[in-house]
């Protein structure tokens, strides 16, 4: 669902699940002027708390460290990096209501 909400706002998806040894970012993606660094957070609309609240700062760590790991492979990217999250609220018949905070951290 995340993939599909950024390939319609024009991203081009590089990577989905990118691991190395260090962790996992579950999207990579570009448009014409960012390369985004995405998380993605799921819950059920019963969940008491927005699924964004669950983006640690220990999580926010790795992630740059993961960004910057990524960098390094792909030392010809020159777009502007950025880090985003999207949260996806499911209801019972596993809709998804998608909220993309640009920009998070």
């Amino acid at each position: 669902m995340a993939s599909e909400h950024l390939e319609r706002q024009d991203y081009l998806i590089l990577e989905r699940n990118y691991r190395c040894r260090y962790g996992e970012i579950d999207i990579i993606a570009c448009n014409k002027e960012y390369l985004v660094f995405c998380e993605v957070k799921t819950r059920s609309e019963q969940h008491k708390l927005h699924p964004s609240l669950s983006v640690t700062q220990s999580k926010v760590k790795r992630i740059r460290e993961l960004a910057g790991m990524y960098l390094m492979k792909n030392e010809n990217e020159k777009r502007q990096p950025r880090f985003d999250v999207i949260s996806i609220v499911l209801n019972e018949k596993q809709e998804g209501l998608i909220e993309h905070l640009e920009n998070a951290f």
